[in-house]
């Protein structure tokens, strides 16, 4: 199932770009969901795992960083470029991939474009049921992307940022 949203952030690229890959920091946004790091590199390599639970019922949703591109400072027509991270899905529940990609915009804005390519195991039995799934997943996703760029946009502007 291939979900994609987009959110539009009044923040820098790279600041939006910081908090939305300091994969614990997630943990505020996400429902009954708690990300830790397993391994930091601060680019390929990074290894985190969202532990979903309720009741003390859950799973585990392992990812590794497979691409790292953050973006740079400044709107597109002084240079500044997009930032690309993409996650590939290790676990035995969650299967797929995940892109996050951060449009500049303005010097002091940008878009947040969110994609997860994911299927839910077993995949026999899950797949047939992606159609009803589609619009709620999406829904979730979304508000979970708008929840964390405006965590972001709450926050005290930071040095040299316009």
């Amino acid at each position: 199932m291939r979900l994609v949203v987009e959110v539009s952030a009044r923040r820098s690229a790279p600041v939006v770009w910081r908090h939305l890959t300091d994969w614990p920091w997630q943990t505020g946004s996400i429902p009954l969901t708690r990300v830790f790091s397993t391994r930091r590199t601060g680019g390929v390599g990074d290894s985190f795992t969202g532990r979903t639970a309720l009741l003390g019922v859950g799973f585990d949703d392992p990812m590794d960083v497979v691409r790292w591109e953050p973006p740079t400072a400044g709107a597109p027509e002084d240079g500044g470029l997009p930032g690309t991270a993409v996650l590939a899905k290790r676990g035995s529940v969650v299967l797929g991939s995940a892109a996050l990609r951060v449009d500049p915009l303005t010097a002091g804005s940008c878009r947040v474009v969110w994609g997860e390519d994911v299927e839910i195991a077993p995949v026999a039995l899950t797949r047939p049921l992606a159609p009803l799934l589609r619009v709620p997943a999406w829904v979730g996703l979304r508000s979970v992307v708008v929840d964390m760029v405006r965590r972001v946009e709450a926050q005290t502007p930071e040095p040299l940022e316009p």
